[in-house]
């Protein structure tokens, strides 16, 4: 799928989206070797571990390379995530998700903080998620989970219940996926034994909450120097008043 119309209607309608081929062979490798090196880093000093132990997340990306500040600015995926929630979007989160080898699969869920909220949900997207692939998403690897159109529920999935309308979307690494955040979703089953890594830019409505508070966790000379995008993301222009 290319045209961009065509794009579009497929994320109106399921929920999401496969834009092929939008990272470089070289992007893509020196974000792998990158977030692999944070990864072992990270599990030396103490990281979050979950899924049996076998996965981790790497939190605060912009804060952590050049190379990731500049990949959340992204036009592709920023042209999508301001199409589900505005052109003043914010970045709620951007990590590292590695699925290791032997991780079990995740139970279908929605994100926080639209998990917390009562239902029926809005009908427009609050949330949003882009995953950039790092790796080729399989059946084997692990490949997201999810229920298409499902976002059109106003509700979450229930804990514990299996569904029978659940696919996976497998793609090529370099490839970006763009995920309405109501969406049911899940990671799947790694039965490899390599490991699956892939980074999450997630996004958010200006008048939320992020799930990281960027403006405390980045060093003050990156917020300084970056782009007015960047700027934009992190919540520099979605300040509540100082007004006394």
């Amino acid at each position: 799928m290319s045209d961009k119309a065509g794009l579009f209607a497929h994320l109106d309608e399921y929920g999401y989206v496969v834009l092929e081929g939008v990272l470089t062979t070289e992007q893509v490798s020196t974000l792998r070797e990158r977030s692999v090196e944070l990864v072992k880093r990270e599990r030396e000093l103490g990281a979050q571990l979950y899924l049996d132990n076998r996965s981790q997340r790497v939190w605060n990306l912009v804060n952590k390379g050049k190379i990731f500040a500049n990949m959340i600015q992204h036009p592709a995926v920023l042209e999508f995530q301001e199409y589900l929630l505005g052109k003043n979007c914010t970045l709620s989160s951007f990590t590292v998700n590695l699925i290791g080898s032997g991780s079990p699969s995740s139970e279908l869920h929605i994100d926080y903080p639209l998990s917390s909220l009562p239902t029926p949900h809005p009908s427009f997207a609050l949330c949003a998620n882009s995953i950039y692939l790092l790796d080729d998403f399989s059946l084997e690897n692990g490949a997201t989970h999810l229920v298409p159109g499902s976002h059109k529920r106003c509700y979450g999935p229930s804990s514990g219940e299996v569904y029978d309308d659940i696919i996976q979307v497998t793609g090529k690494k370099g490839d970006i996926i763009i995920v309405h955040g109501h969406i049911w979703h899940g990671s799947g089953e790694n039965r490899t034994d390599q490991d699956r890594v892939a980074l999450l830019g997630f996004f958010c409505r200006s008048f939320m909450k992020p799930q990281q508070d960027h403006l405390r966790l980045i060093a003050p000379e990156i917020i300084e120097d970056a782009s007015g995008t960047l700027k934009r993301l992190l919540g520099v222009d979605s300040q509540p008043s100082l007004n006394d």
